[in-house]
């Protein structure tokens, strides 16, 4: 997947957005970390052969963190919101998990708890794979294992990613950052730029500040062209040619 340069995070218009923007496309972002963070077509296929389908509805808690998990999940249909809860009681959200990603490998390798909490979002078809049938089948085909193996990878590199944003100091910097993040796996093409399926709330939650902070912070960047604030929806705004 290409890199995003790190933007200077300064107050101006072109400082912050020609860095990004110049090689930002949604289309490709989104399909690249939909075809990388997904398993194989081949894989699936095989997981499907050992799993059990169960339906989930809006809300429904699939996994908590702390739950002793011997099973692998494989999102075949809607979303799964990815987060934990601190300390102090507020949920922060990590990601969400999107159909073709499979989750719980860790735990059910390692043969310990989930660490996070694994809500549906919407109607959500999850296939559950259950450690004796997962751990048969990895060693009749090495190929899903070496799959397996590359989203583990993966999910520590996204991990990395995560903490690097939530190091950053200034919360200018956490939120630039943290919609980046959201650009490249929850996002669309519109005409004048990328919009993102997220709240403001949820934004929040993953910048790890309080929801009027973000929103003054979001409302500077919409004061300067950056963003356009919907509901529910960011847009990050194309740079005009001239600003190339």
């Amino acid at each position: 997947m290409p890199q995003l340069p790190t933007p200077s995070y300064k107050h101006t218009r072109k400082a912050l957005r020609a860095p990004v923007y110049k090689s930002l496309d949604a289309d490709v972002f989104t399909k690249v970390w939909a075809e990388n963070s997904a398993l194989t077509a081949r894989s699936a296929k095989a997981l499907h052969s050992v799993g059990v389908l169960r339906h989930w509805q809006e809300g429904q808690v699939v996994l908590c963190r702390g739950q002793a998990t011997s099973t692998a999940l494989l999102l075949v249909k809607g979303r799964l919101r990815v987060s934990v809860t601190t300390p102090e009681g507020e949920e922060q959200l990590l990601r969400w998990m999107l159909p073709g990603e499979i989750s719980g490998l860790s735990s059910v390798f390692a043969e310990t708890t989930y660490p996070a909490d694994l809500v549906a979002v919407g109607t959500t078809q999850v296939l559950h794979i259950e450690r004796p049938r997962l751990i048969d089948l990895i060693n009749r085909d090495p190929a899903v294992a070496v799959d397996l193996l590359r989203i583990l990878g993966l999910r520590i590199n996204q991990l990395f990613d995560t903490l690097a944003d939530q190091g950053m100091h200034s919360l200018e910097q956490r939120v630039w950052a943290t919609l980046e993040r959201i650009a490249k796996f929850n996002s669309v093409a519109v005409p004048d730029g990328v919009m993102l399926r997220v709240s403001q709330s949820d934004l929040a939650q993953a910048a790890m500040a309080s929801r009027q902070r973000v929103n003054q912070q979001l409302r500077q960047f919409q004061d300067q062209g950056l963003i356009r604030l919907g509901y529910r929806n960011i847009v990050l705004l194309r740079t005009p040619s001239r600003e190339d």
